[in-house]
């Protein structure tokens, strides 16, 4: 059966209005949206119809936080890929009742009076009705434990760690109990504090827009540039379409795992809606060898995307590593210098990557390899272990300039960009750097909050330049 057959065959709005389960209500709202409706979260599926094609849309918002925990999109043409993308949405609808209480990590300097003040918060919750748990942690164990919480709540003795903590946990809210409310163990001043702060905080963050990246040169193409980024809890993928200079589309995939088959759903669906693209570029963590391959890891399979995707939509394919497309988009931002490096130690990772610019041009190496931090870092000598440093400041703080140290002192680069969630300080990497190199080969440093506008500019400068090239 051909692809276009199993489309007009497979009628998915009637194959999803038939899967009732008790964990959740269906409700057809119209002819192009269905609901999956629970007490923790909620399911959108969305059909749009673009000349004799369907685009189906999924996209998950926690009932708790607001938060999109799943989005992805995909062209209607096949119907055991759109059941298997339904399934992992459910999947993914009905995990989120073991997360829908708030959970709120309180910290003081040593956790005893904070585990007193979380006992009394968990009782005054629950003779209220909130579905809200506390629990209390020592200051030293905030960044180890952070994962599990929505909510950090600090006593005034460490009320110095405030600004750190919001730079490091840019996907928590963090917040001091007031100093009279925590004198007094003022359960329901705390619980009516933070319920203010939840309501403030869940608005500005819906309102936030996205910011974009406009460092490019002139082109006279149409590039489809996609980013593959994980992190412990989630992959996430972006991807811009940019047509002469000017970006048209755009959006960001959330699954909790990656497939290829996401990528094709991303092209597919981006071709539907504009037809024609000239070249596409993807950027993924790993190691990629000739421009056309990658992997993760030495002992995992490697796929041929460049060549799989070409034969399969006859449009040029670039592939690179996530933190080369980073440099060269840092320097579309300063073409100032012509010696950079690019390192980027995500939250909790012991072993960061790195980029790298060497008079004007981005340096790969043999196979890739080059800026693979993890192939030298365990031999270094550290206060600990890698894995164990990654949950403090003192040693993220460690691993980024023992990392970094290496690939000074080598080519000497004029400007070093890190992207370090729990690393923000850029005076704190110059002054441990500066225990190890003299102050008049210190490159500048910069702090960088977000990858994902990097690594879009520079993917689609690495199409344009071998657009040109050939």
């Amino acid at each position: 059966m051909d692809t276009k057959k199993k489309e007009l065959d497979f009628d998915f709005q009637s194959w999803i209005k038939e899967q009732y389960n008790d964990d959740y209500q269906i409700v057809e709202d119209n002819e192009s949206l269905i609901r999956l409706v629970t007490d923790y979260g909620e399911a959108s599926i969305r059909f749009t119809v673009i000349e004799q094609s369907t685009i189906v849309e999924f996209s998950i918002v926690s009932k708790k936080d607001d938060s999109v925990k799943f989005y992805l999109h995909f062209e209607l043409n096949d119907e055991d890929h759109a059941k298997q993308l339904f399934d992992e949405m459910v999947e993914t609808l009905v995990g989120l009742k073991n997360e829908k209480t708030l959970q709120v990590l309180l910290s003081c300097s040593s956790g005893l009076t904070t585990s007193m003040f979380a006992e009394n918060l968990n009782s005054v919750a629950g003779m209220l009705g909130l579905d809200y748990h506390f629990d209390a942690v020592s200051y030293l164990s905030i960044y180890e434990e952070v994962d599990k919480y929505d909510v950090v709540f600090i006593a005034p003795q460490i009320g110095y760690m405030l600004n750190r903590l919001k730079e490091s946990l840019t996907d928590k809210l963090v917040l001091q109990i007031p100093t009279t409310v925590f004198a007094s163990y003022d359960a329901p001043g705390a619980l009516r504090f933070l319920q203010n702060e939840l309501e403030e905080y869940y608005t500005n963050k819906t309102q936030e827009a996205q910011k974009h990246h406009t460092h490019c040169i002139e082109y006279e193409n149409r590039i489809l540039s996609i980013v593959i980024s994980n992190n412990k809890a989630q992959t996430r993928i972006y991807y811009r379409l940019s047509d002469h200079c000017e970006i048209i589309d755009h959006n960001m995939i959330i699954k909790p795992s990656l497939n290829v088959y996401d990528l094709y759903d991303i092209i597919d669906t981006v071709l539907l809606k504009h037809q024609y693209v000239d070249m596409i570029g993807i950027a993924t963590p790993g190691i990629v060898k000739d421009d056309q391959q990658l992997r993760n890891s030495p002992d995992e399979k490697i796929l041929d995307i460049k060549n799989e995707f070409e034969k399969k939509y006859g449009i040029k394919v670039l592939v690179c590593n996530n933190a080369n497309a980073a440099v060269v988009g840092f320097a579309l931002e300063h073409p100032e210098y012509q010696n950079i490096i690019f390192h980027s130690q995500p939250f909790g990772f012991g072993v960061g990557g790195q980029g790298i610019i060497s008079h004007g041009q981005i340096v790969t190496g043999r196979n890739g390899v080059a800026g693979e931090v993890r192939y030298f870092i365990h031999r270094m000598q550290f206060s600990d272990e890698c894995a164990k440093l990654a949950w403090t400041q003192e040693g993220v703080l460690e691993l980024v300039t023992k990392s970094l140290l290496p690939s000074i002192c080598i080519m000497g680069p004029e400007a070093i960009a890190v992207y370090s969630p729990m690393t923000n300080d850029m005076n704190e990497v110059r002054n441990k750097l500066l225990s190890f190199i003299p102050e008049d080969y210190m490159p500048e440093l910069y702090s960088i909050k977000e990858m994902s506008p990097y690594m879009l500019d520079g993917l689609t400068k690495l199409c344009v330049n071998d657009l040109k090239k050939n």
